[in-house]
């Protein structure tokens, strides 16, 4: 898995999605405030299942966080995402867990130039499956809804501007995104 891309966990193994009949994806709109992308992959064939499946990606602008909106055709009894497994990188998870959102990541040199990155999956509390992971993968398998789920991704770089430079910072950072998810905000 990529980190926040779309996988079904099956026989302890997060099977990406691979074959499909066809793939659409669509640019809906390229803004100054936000940017969406749809991509409908038709037919996409999992274990004995086969579904359409809509992925709509959402990205606001000065955020590093992507909301990651998915509806299936047919329900399937979960859909996971992660983070690639590295070996310069920490696995954290935070030291509790209150409210409606939570999250996993991972800290610590995973690009090219070993600079230090951390990279995160924010998801309802309610969605959770399990929290597992496979040879390549630290992966959250979360339940469907209705046949629908959303998440977020992000990833947080420490060259960026007012780049995070260490774990805590991150960790901190973390926890104050699912604060704001929590409680939304608040305008006055």
């Amino acid at each position: 898995l990529g980190m926040g891309s779309i996988g079904y966990w099956l026989n302890n193994k997060a099977e990406r999605v691979a074959v499909t009949d066809s793939i659409y994806c669509e640019i809906n709109y390229s803004g100054v405030l936000e940017s969406k992308i749809t991509t409908t992959y038709f037919g996409w064939e999992v274990g004995d299942y086969k579904s359409n499946l809509i992925s709509r990606l959402a990205i606001q602008a000065g955020s590093r966080m992507t909301r990651h909106d998915l509806e299936l055709s047919v329900g399937l009894d979960n859909l996971c995402t992660g983070i690639v497994k590295l070996p310069d990188a920490i696995y954290i998870l935070p030291e509790s867990s209150i409210g409606e959102w939570t999250w996993m990541a991972t800290y610590g040199k995973q690009t090219l130039q070993s600079d230090l990155l951390g990279m995160a999956i924010l998801y309802k509390t309610k969605d959770l499956i399990r929290l597992a992971e496979d040879e390549d993968d630290h992966v959250v398998v979360l339940k469907p809804f209705e046949n629908k789920l959303t998440y977020y991704f992000l990833a947080a770089w420490e060259q960026e501007s007012s780049g995070i430079k260490n774990k805590q910072e991150f960790i901190d950072y973390l926890n104050e995104q699912t604060e704001v998810l929590n409680n939304g905000l608040m305008v006055k």
